[in-house]
């Protein structure tokens, strides 16, 4: 399966949600290939920090050399993390702005032999590189926060889907990234309110509510882990639980099978 993770916004916690999504992943057992197509690098820095050599290694394996040569194996690097490889950002994929809509799928042919997912991480923009992404996609996941920016960058992306990939539109799905529990009562606060401007516009919205919290920064900057059993941080509790429901769906599962679910990732 291929995930793409995708938004024209910037900060919606696109490259953090793929990061969850791929760890989570491979914490079951599964192997995963992460593929970075974003040149902000954040998803490359915490898959490979810390490795000797890094830094010349990615001179030579990268997404630009992937795409260029439409091949993975040549071009992954093992990273950290146990059963996930990662394909590394690098900025020499501005060259490939003009890229043909099918390449990426070229690139990924036969990926089954190797990975179960392939977790695909998008800069926030549309273009060559990212509709390579959305026609390679078995899911398509926007997160969403609550703002009029987000709304009109929902709607532009999918009519450009209906214009570009109209069979990828039954694959794209919406997620609410910047929960707040404590309004969720409140159907006055601004949350509910865009809850309610969303849910009146769209259909493919997922009942699934991650959190606004610090664990998820701390997660990607300081390689603080997140659990389902954690007593004294609920929010981080609560992004590890939505995490767990998310990648059950993922997985063909009952997103609330706690059997399913991983601890601690």
């Amino acid at each position: 399966m291929i995930i793409t993770y995708s938004s024209m916004k910037g900060g919606v916690g696109k490259t953090t949600n793929a990061i969850l999504t791929a760890t989570n992943l491979a914490a079951r057992g599964f192997k995963v290939l992460f593929f970075e197509l974003d040149t902000n690098n954040s998803g490359t820095m915490f898959f490979t920090m810390g490795l000797p050599g890094i830094e010349e290694t990615i001179e030579t394996k990268n997404v630009f050399e992937a795409l260029s040569h439409n091949d993975i194996k040549k071009y992954v690097v093992p990273s950290r993390i146990e059963n996930i490889d990662i394909i590394p950002s690098h900025l020499n994929i501005f060259k490939l702005r003009g890229i043909g809509y099918n390449e990426l799928q070229k690139t990924l042919r036969g990926y089954e032999n190797d990975y179960n997912y392939v977790v695909i991480d998008t800069a926030p923009t549309y273009d060559n590189i990212v509709i390579n992404a959305l026609l390679a996609s078995d899911v398509i996941i926007t997160p969403l926060k609550f703002s009029s920016f987000d709304f009109t960058t929902a709607k532009f992306l999918q009519k450009q889907l209906f214009d570009d990939a109209p069979n990828q539109v039954d694959k794209w799905y919406l997620l609410y990234s910047d929960w707040q529990e404590r309004f969720a009562n409140f159907e006055n606060s601004p949350q509910m309110q865009f809850v309610h401007y969303f849910e009146d516009n769209f259909t493919n919205i997922l009942n699934i509510y991650i959190p606004r919290t610090e664990a998820a920064s701390k997660y990607t900057q300081q390689d603080l882990k997140i659990s389902t059993t954690i007593k004294n941080l609920t929010s981080a509790r609560k992004l590890a639980v939505e995490m767990n429901k998310l990648v059950n769906m993922l997985t063909g599962e009952d997103v609330n099978d706690e059997t399913k679910w991983v601890e601690k990732f």
